[in-house]
């Protein structure tokens, strides 16, 4: 299975200093998907995620390092095979507007295409449409794309692998 691949590098959380939350779900998560967070209810500092959108909640982006510490198998290193499984803590950073991130095309619901607008569905992925959608929690643009990775293809087998990354640029935020 292909898993979305997230790059966080224009974040205001990440340039500012500003807090990284620490979350934790009761379903496997891909890097990439967008939700909220709840206040732990036990006193603890590990909030609860869920996917999808609640009013007067902040969103925020799932982005956890992908490399492991296991590195007697190759594809424990491939971003693409990566997710973070049930039960498992997980950084999450606050969206705000202007911050811009880069998903693979399975973190879309829909062809991205640059130009178009997105908005967080129920599942935590960006729907994609040709205006932007009234009444969501957020709205960004797609801005631009670029590949990242490359295969060599011989006649016994193909090596590497080469994906496409959107860049979003959060427009608003309710």
């Amino acid at each position: 299975m292909i898993h979305t691949v997230c790059e966080t590098s224009n974040l205001r959380c990440v340039h500012y200093a500003e807090r990284i939350w620490d979350a934790v779900a009761d379903f496997d998560v891909d890097n990439g998907t967008l939700g909220y967070l709840e206040n732990p209810t036990d006193g603890g500092v590990i909030h609860a995620f869920n996917k999808g959108t609640s009013e007067g909640k902040a969103v925020v982006l799932v982005h956890n390092p992908e490399w492991t510490e296991d590195t007697s198998n190759r594809l424990n290193q491939r971003k693409d095979k990566f997710f973070i499984a049930a039960g498992v803590p997980f950084r999450a950073y606050t969206l705000h507007e202007g911050d811009e991130f880069a998903l693979s095309e399975s973190g879309f619901v829909g062809t991205p295409e640059i130009g178009k607008y997105v908005s967080i569905n129920a599942d935590g992925k960006l729907a994609v449409a040709d205006a932007p959608v009234e009444g969501t929690v957020m709205v960004g643009q797609i801005m631009r794309k670029r590949q990242i990775g490359s295969t060599l293809v011989t006649n016994l087998r193909t090596y590497g692998y080469e994906r496409m990354m959107y860049m979003v640029k959060v427009e608003s935020l309710a």
